[in-house]
């Protein structure tokens, strides 16, 4: 029995973030980027106010 190099990365590293969001379309961008924005949002006042009958 040979021992056997193991690896965690792919052999094909995806192309960075950057790179592809070059590609899309400058308004589907946009409005993705919005409902993050708004979902970023939603979640950080949710987790702001105190919830009642936890104790």
């Amino acid at each position: 029995m040979q021992p056997v190099q193991l690896g965690l990365m792919p052999e094909q590293v995806p192309a960075p973030p950057a790179t592809l969001i070059v590609q899309l379309p400058a308004g589907q961008v946009a409005a993705a980027l919005a409902l993050l924005a708004a979902l970023i949002a939603r979640a950080a006042t949710a987790g702001a106010r105190p919830v009642v009958g936890d104790e």
